[in-house]
């Protein structure tokens, strides 16, 4: 039972303290990809990567980590880059390079093809759902949607991306209630402007989203999960030694997704039915997993997800 992804795969330029910036493979997806094997689940990443160096790296880097690339095909474009500061409160700042770049590099057609047999749910989101990629992805998950394989997005809004907003804001809306889990977090859902409070706005999201979970989170405020009329809350533990926030959210929703994976909570029937089907304790559990996974994430530079042991580990201490 796999997991698919499609998305981006960026080299992240990342300044340190003082002022250099050193390249760390990232994007939101491909970030997932390696959250989720090394919880040990089974990942198949779909993008291309470019036929440079970069592309090479982070080819490379899935396959060490054990997740599966069935396109062989490699992109003459380059690789995708950021350059990423921090602002005030240490919060990552992206300036992007997207123009004519690999992991945008194929078709409909082509990730049909390559889809896992074995395929359960499907993951997407990020710059893969921008206006220049927004038909291609609607698309795809109606074709996902028809066989009835579990839709998963992560909303993650970087408005720099596009220079039409309206556009692209309106286009991620239109693709909420394809999805059976959804992951924004607050700051993701601000641009949308639906309410002043941020539950509120994740409330309303989820209405527009019409089933399954909503999963919102704050920082180092509380994880707000919400299914049906449920609302779930959860406060992260503590961080002292934060080196940065870069990939903590891509982090905290792949432990997500693994801990309800491994449960056998992650179809359509207990999605959709979760506070009956899956039970509050259970998904508490999960969001105090994804809480772990992150804690574990701002302690190193980058995105660096934990194993299944080290966030086990993290816990039981």
């Amino acid at each position: 039972m796999t997991v698919a992804i499609i998305g981006e795969a960026i080299i992240d330029f990342i300044a340190n303290l003082q002022g250099e910036y050193h390249p760390h493979p990232g994007g939101s997806p491909y970030n997932v990809a390696i959250g989720l094997a090394r919880n040990g689940e089974s990942v198949s990443y779909l993008s291309p990567f470019s036929s440079d160096n970069f592309g090479e790296l982070m080819r490379t880097s899935l396959h060490r980590e054990g997740v599966q690339i069935p396109l062989q095909r490699r992109s003459r474009y380059p690789t995708s880059l950021a350059l990423v500061s921090t602002d005030a409160n240490r919060q990552p700042i992206y300036t992007l390079y997207r123009e004519g770049i690999a992991d945008k590099d194929i078709t409909l057609a082509e990730i049909a093809a390559h889809l896992p047999a074995d395929l359960t749910v499907l993951h997407t989101g990020s710059l893969a759902i921008t206006p220049s990629q927004l038909p291609k992805i609607r698309e795809l998950l109606k074709l996902i949607q028809r066989r009835s394989i579990v839709i998963s997005l992560d909303l993650n809004i970087r408005l720099g991306a596009s220079l039409d907003t309206e556009s692209y804001l309106e286009g991620v809306r239109s693709l909420m209630p394809y999805a059976d889990l959804i992951k924004a977090s607050d700051e993701d859902l601000a641009p949308f402007q639906f309410a002043a409070d941020t539950k509120r706005a994740a409330q309303i999201a989820h209405r527009q989203q019409g089933k399954g979970i909503f999963v919102l989170t704050q920082g180092a405020r509380e994880t707000a999960l919400f299914t049906g009329d449920r609302v779930l809350q959860c406060t992260p533990p503590a961080v002292v030694d934060v080196q940065d926030t870069v990939g903590a959210g891509d982090t905290f929703y792949a432990a997500f997704l693994a801990c309800l994976r491994r449960h056998g909570y992650c179809n359509l029937r207990t999605i959709h039915d979760a506070a009956s089907a899956i039970g509050d304790t259970a998904l508490l559990q999960a969001l105090k997993y994804a809480n772990a996974a992150a804690a574990i994430n701002v302690t190193r530079s980058g995105c660096e997800p934990p194993t299944r042991t080290e966030v086990q580990a993290f816990l039981d201490a």
